[in-house]
């Protein structure tokens, strides 16, 4: 919910947005004689018009144009090392992260350690369990490695290394 004014048109302008469906109402000075009246009075329709409402849409793993691994919540991170004696480093990751992850960052993959595919298999399952538990994680990998749902995991997958930046495919243990 929310007003504005309009100080050129001189009026305030209350709008409501639920479910996609934008409501709005006009509250003019020439009605209301000052501001505080034509805030006050939209204040007062939106609080009419709140009863009336659907619920609000929850937007937790909702997928958006920001999105480019496929997957609410888990993103590629690239990251460029310089070392003193100017040997350059690139490090690849999978990173999980949600609202209230207890790592600050989220929880990373390496691509180097697991593989591009088995590091986003580890990062989704992080992302829909939540947890930064890694063992808890791996042992929920070795479940899934050979299942279908395995591959449906991977079909989500929107972002492919080049062939040259191709990490190691898989690893066939993994050690935690």
């Amino acid at each position: 919910m929310g007003t504005t004014r309009n100080v050129r048109e001189k009026y305030v302008m209350a709008r409501v947005m639920r479910q996609n469906i934008k409501h709005q109402e006009d509250f003019t000075l020439k009605k209301y004689g000052t501001w505080e009246k034509a805030e006050e009075a939209a204040r007062e329709w939106e609080e009419k018009l709140k009863d009336k409402l659907p619920d609000k849409l929850s937007t937790k793993g909702v997928k958006t144009n920001r999105n480019s691994s496929g997957v609410v919540g888990v993103r590629l991170d690239k990251n460029i090392k310089c070392k003193k004696n100017g040997s350059i480093y690139e490090y690849l990751r999978w990173i999980a992260f949600w609202p209230n992850c207890p790592l600050k960052g989220g929880i990373g993959w390496s691509i180097n350690k697991f593989g591009d595919d088995n590091a986003f298999v580890l990062a989704v399952i992080s992302r829909n369990n939540e947890s930064v538990d890694r063992k808890f994680i791996v042992d929920e990998f070795y479940k899934l490695q050979q299942t279908e749902e395995y591959s449906k995991v991977l079909n989500d997958k929107s972002i492919s290394l080049q062939e040259s930046d191709q990490r190691p495919s898989g690893i066939g243990f993994l050690e935690y």
